[in-house]
């Protein structure tokens, strides 16, 4: 089905959009622009949007109505001779499993078997129809090292990060609620309709992060020492749990982390000097380097971002106390970070504190024990690279991010993976920049 904009006005009667839904259609219908009215006597001609009015529900005595129960003013929809249903303001993704041409009207006294009917309506809205996302399937890990016995992916030289491995997802399913997860996205806009030089795009979403050992170290010889780096890769899914383009693919990524180990340098190429065959000779005098930091991440992100930060790691007993973040730039008006928009604010207290998410999470289980590990670009010569366009429009200036590793329920195993991560991305706002926090949390569970 091709996507289509349609325009239905207040005063006719059920508008037949041409589109033929079948069985297996998966469409959805979400409000554009405009206003209107089915009841312009009792709300002093004041226009309002598809949602109809709510102060007044269409009672089941009234069955010549399209739909009883929904309120005045609604929009509506039909499919074939199919019952009609609520789609209000949308997005509403329309019944499955019937048949016939779509047809939209307002929710209004159309026979005029009540009163003046359609006659003194007002107004028209027009409504965008596409096809809707495909559910992701999340059961198949993102990454698959080739098999290999000898040698085996290394797990004991790992560090904390041995309890990464594996696949990892919060719930997604439209009946379980949204998942603890929220993201704090500004974004540049030149537009009248946004006079502060930005808009929001906040969400909560759906992630699948899967991470893979490596059959073998990362060696980086230095002389009298080595620094080996036990590494783990990393590919990253994330979908929109909410909002028009719910269950679209909104970010990916894949990169790696690192634990690094010092050690001595091995005696020639393989550890055995100028001899065929491996060894773990030495060479005379070796010295292991000694680093503050010993967490590394990569990261390469597909708009041209590619990010390297380091940082430490502890194990504590009990559970993580989750500091509130700020998500509030400097130097601009964020009046509309506290203001509930359904599309560009839709939790106006987690765009205030993503951490809350968090927090939120840890209620609903125990914690009895945890890894913290902690990542900055600003640590251990880490840095952050952008190419032109994002250098000119959506600069990122620092990455850090700090992982959660807990076990739940006096449990040996590490099983849920919470983090809070922060971008600092600078923007082109009137004459100058202004640097504002992109901020993601989310509590993932290893599958």
């Amino acid at each position: 089905m091709p996507n289509q904009s349609i325009v239905v006005q207040a005063n006719q009667t059920w508008s037949d959009t041409g589109i033929l839904i079948t069985a297996n259609s998966a469409v959805t219908i979400s409000f554009q622009t405009g206003a209107w009215t089915a009841d312009p006597q009792t709300n002093q001609h004041q226009l309002y949007g598809p949602a109809g009015n709510a102060q007044i529900i269409i009672p089941p005595t009234q069955a010549r109505y399209p739909l009883v129960g929904a309120p005045m003013g609604a929009l509506v929809g039909r499919i074939g001779d199919n019952p009609v249903f609520l789609i209000g303001a949308g997005p509403t993704e329309l019944p499955t499993g019937q048949s016939g041409n779509l047809a939209l009207c307002i929710n209004d006294d159309i026979h005029a078997a009540y009163g003046l009917g359609l006659a003194d309506n007002l107004g028209a809205i027009s409504v965008f129809i596409y096809n809707s996302n495909t559910l992701p399937d999340l059961s198949t890990a993102l990454v698959h090292e080739p098999a290999q016995t000898s040698p085996a992916a290394p797990t004991t030289t790992l560090g904390p990060l041995e309890y990464f491995i594996g696949t990892w997802t919060n719930k997604l399913t439209d009946t379980d609620g949204l998942p603890y997860s929220y993201n704090v996205m500004p974004l540049p806009q030149v537009d009248p309709s946004s006079p502060t030089g930005y808009i929001l795009k906040n969400f909560a979403y759906y992630e699948e992060l899967t991470f893979s050992a490596i059959h073998g170290g990362a060696p980086n010889r230095g002389g009298l020492g080595t620094q080996n780096c036990n590494v783990l890769l990393y590919e990253q899914r994330v979908y929109f749990a909410e909002g028009p383009n719910k269950n679209a693919l909104v970010h990916a990524e894949n990169g790696s982390l690192l634990f690094i180990n010092d050690q001595p340098q091995i005696l020639g190429p393989y550890g055995n000097g100028d001899q065929a065959g491996i060894g773990n000779r030495t060479i005379s005098n070796s010295v292991p380097p000694t680093q503050q930091f010993n967490i590394i991440k990569q990261v390469s992100v597909p708009h041209g971002n590619s990010i390297l930060a380091a940082g430490t790691y502890q194990k504590q007993a009990g559970a993580p106390i989750i500091p509130a973040l700020s998500t509030l730039p400097e130097g601009v008006v964020t009046t509309q970070y506290s203001q509930m928009d359904p599309v560009a604010n839709p939790n106006p207290s987690y765009t205030l504190n993503p951490n809350q998410a968090l927090a939120d999470a840890l209620l609903t289980a125990p914690v009895t024990a945890f890894f913290t590990l902690q990542v900055s670009s600003k640590n251990g010569g880490g840095a952050v690279t952008n190419i032109g366009f994002e250098q000119q429009h959506a600069n990122v200036e620092m990455y850090s991010c700090t992982y959660w590793l807990e076990a739940l329920n006096n449990a040996a195993e590490f099983t849920q993976l919470q983090y809070s991560q922060t971008i600092l991305m600078r923007l082109p706002i009137g004459d100058g920049f202004v640097d504002f926090p992109h901020v993601t949390s989310n509590t993932l569970t290893k599958t």
